[in-house]
């Protein structure tokens, strides 16, 4: 199963990010809302047995409730449209922190920087007609939130794009 770290969107901000979608354009794939999340670090294929491990390790990693703030909006040149989210400390911390644990667990996952973001929406080639229409709909988007948890996610790729399920949830 292939597991990730996250930080879940509330329902109001999931509803204000949904807000932007253009679910008229044809063959953009925009994340459905209850399925929000800001990765934190990609685990990767891992066997089901491996979760208490993971699990354990994680649960000692001291951390607190963090402000979350979103806006600007952008495309990686993958296809993935993105909110950004603002490089805190407390967010960097953690995420350092979540890395070297998942790392020294002898699990290998790639060592690039983190960018955090929340991926929206996915198109292979997304046109410059289109990103247009989604810069002006997004312009001067903003929210914040404070995040009280993280999560162990296992994600199941279905026809219809991924499936999410919380494995564990982590309280300061």
């Amino acid at each position: 199963m292939r597991l990730f770290l996250a930080i879940k969107i509330p329902d109001q901000i999931q509803d204000k990010i949904s807000n932007l979608y253009i679910p008229e354009e044809q063959g953009i794939r925009w994340t459905p809302a209850h399925q929000l999340h800001l990765t934190l670090i990609f685990i990767g294929d891992q066997p089901q047995e491996k979760i208490d491990e993971i699990s354990e390790t994680i649960a000692e990693i001291e951390f607190n409730t963090m402000p979350i703030n979103l806006s600007k909006t952008g495309f990686f040149k993958s296809g993935i449209y993105w909110i950004g989210v603002e490089e805190t400390n407390a967010l960097m911390n953690l995420q350092k922190k979540l890395y070297r644990a998942i790392a020294n667990l002898g699990i290998h996952i790639e060592n690039r920087r983190f960018k955090p973001h929340i991926t929206i929406a996915r198109d292979k080639g997304i046109s410059a007609p289109l990103a247009q229409s989604i810069e002006r709909k997004s312009l001067g988007f903003a929210a914040s939130f404070t995040a009280s948890s993280f999560e162990l996610m296992s994600s199941y790729l279905k026809p219809n794009g991924p499936e999410y399920q919380t494995e564990v949830e982590f309280i300061p």
